[in-house]
Order: structure tokens, then C-alpha cells, then sequence
């Protein structure tokens, strides 16, 4: 599965520099956090307070909103390393 990683549209950007009372304050909150292309691992652990469900809600709320854009993220972007290995290489270095 490919991960998504997140941006501000320029309505987000405005909607977060003007702190829109249009916007819930919790959407405002992952605005303010959202720094280029954001994977949702790094919003959890910046809104600790919020579950991973509760996370991934308010993303796709923004994204709904049209405040956040949803990238599909390229292998540079892979936070585990783990479409760097591949097994035969491995069996290799270990035997």
C-alpha cells in the first residue's frame, strides 16, 4: 500500500494564517502543523492528544474541505526503510 502524504492547498494556507473560525479548531490545529508534505506519522506525533483514527478523520475532513491535499509518497518518502531491503540480499550479507 502507498502511503499519502499531505500539503496545505493555498485555501489552507489561508484559512490557517487567518485562523478561520470557519474551520473546527481541530482541523485548525493539523493546519498548523502541516509543513510541506507531511506523513501522518509526523502529525500524530506532533497532536499527541489525538488518536490515530481521530487523525486520519481530520485529514480526510481537510482534504474534503479542500484545505489539504492528499500526494502519494515516493520511495524516498518510506519512514520504516523497508522497501530499501530485499530478502536475497540479505540472506547474501548474513551467510
Amino acid at each position: 500500500m502507498t502511503a499519502r502524504l499531505y500539503r496545505r492547498t493555498q485555501a489552507g494556507k489561508a484559512a490557517w494564517q487567518r485562523q478561520d473560525v470557519g474551520v473546527p479548531i481541530d482541523c485548525r490545529r493539523v493546519l498548523g502543523v502541516i509543513e510541506d508534505e507531511m506523513h501522518p506519522d509526523n502529525v500524530r506525533v506532533r497532536l499527541a492528544r489525538y488518536s490515530d483514527v481521530e487523525i486520519m478523520d481530520l485529514l480526510d475532513d481537510l482534504v474534503e474541505r479542500g484545505l489539504l491535499e492528499a500526494v502519494e509518497a515516493a520511495a524516498h518518502h518510506d519512514l520504516d526503510f523497508t522497501n530499501s531491503f530485499n530478502l536475497a540480499d540479505l540472506k547474501k550479507a548474513a551467510g
